[in-house]
């Protein structure tokens, strides 16, 4: 054989094990990912469940609040504090 076809050979060689390797480490990556969104899918659901449950009590004292200041606007108007003689 002539060495320009054994370096081509071993090159060629070289490179078909480089991409089956480069496959299987994507294709064990991507188990990975599926196994790892798997268990936080559960995690993500359980987040949305807090943060609803959070934000009704915060919504009840944000309309409490606007409900005591308006109270107070109409009290204010009604007992002017001018004190024109």
């Amino acid at each position: 054989m002539d060495p320009t076809q054994v370096i081509v050979t071993i090159s060629i060689f070289l490179i078909t094990l480089t991409v089956i390797f480069c496959a299987v480490y994507f294709i064990r990556l991507l188990s990975d990912l599926r196994s790892l969104l798997t268990k936080i899918n559960p995690i993500l659901s359980d987040a949305g469940i807090i943060s609803s449950s959070i934000a009704k009590p915060v919504s009840s004292i944000s309309e409490f609040i606007m409900g005591f200041k308006n109270g107070f606007t109409i009290f204010n108007n009604l007992f002017p504090k001018d004190n024109k003689k």
